[in-house]
């Protein structure tokens, strides 16, 4: 039966990939596509079949693999390939993980892990089999580590727009919805409509009192009241004296002035 095995393309960054030869990438990707490979990364194969399916001498495929034992990737043994730390790099269903468990409990117990025979085919299990055959070198741990906390310096940067300010330190019930504006959508809003317009409508989605039970979008929904081209008929006092809808509109063009400037 044919199986799909998938490489991740950033294999040809990896700065310990980037140093094989021709001969030992090509070997290197044999071992981990061909189709004796299994849920546990050990399997039984010889060097003769490696190189009639390769076209790489015996002689050159067992250096390779001391190569490889080396650098702590993979390891020859009783005839066998051991993929080190194949474990921590797939993403495991529970049936894979019961086939896992199975063929490492069909293992000579000399590629066992130490005082373990047989390992129960359940969760516990899998995670004995995950410290035995996929642990992850505290190296590794620092490097995830470090990458972890770059990833988060970077999300720091991400670029916020006065408007969303605004909505987040004024405008108390759209600042509720649960699709806030991005950037982008800032700067569409920005292009397509004058700040009074823009002013006129949050405020009016700020007063609607079931805001937050009927829309979700801050985008979707200016977007669409916008276009309906809302009036202010009936909004003045019959004394001349502006109307507090006024007076908060008002208040907005203020505050959009300031972003304009700003920007």
């Amino acid at each position: 039966m044919s199986k799909l095995r998938s490489i991740n393309t950033v294999i040809w960054s990896d700065t310990w990939f980037e140093t094989l030869s021709v001969g030992q990438k090509l070997l290197f990707i044999y071992l981990i596509t061909n189709e004796k490979t299994n849920m546990l990364g050990v399997y039984e194969v010889s060097t003769r079949k490696i190189s009639f399916e390769t076209g790489l001498k015996e002689i050159e495929i067992e250096k390779y693999l001391l190569d490889f034992e080396k650098s702590n990737k993979i390891k020859y043994k009783e005839h066998r390939v051991i993929m080190l730390n194949f474990l921590k790099h797939q993403n495991y269903n529970f049936n894979m993980m019961k086939s896992a468990i199975d063929i490492y409990n069909d293992l000579p117990s000399s590629l066992k892990i130490e005082n373990i025979n047989k390992i129960e085919r359940d969760k516990e299990g899998f995670e004995t089999l995950c410290k035995g055959f996929g642990m992850v070198r505290k190296v590794e741990v620092e490097v995830e580590e470090e990458i972890e906390e770059e990833t988060k310096n970077e999300s720091e940067l991400i670029l916020t727009h006065p408007l969303q300010n605004y909505i987040v330190s004024t405008l108390k019930n759209v600042s509720k919805l649960s699709n806030q504006l991005t950037y982008d959508e800032c700067v569409k809003l920005m292009s397509s409509y004058d700040k009074e317009k823009i002013g006129n409508i949050l405020l009016q989605m700020e007063n609607k009192k079931d805001l937050t039970k009927k829309y979700t979008s801050v985008y979707l929904t200016a977007s669409s009241w916008l276009k309906r081209d809302f009036s202010n008929k009936g909004q003045n006092l019959s004394n001349g004296q502006p109307s507090k809808m006024e007076s908060m509109v008002n208040s907005a063009k203020e505050a959009l002035n300031m972003i304009h400037d700003e920007n």
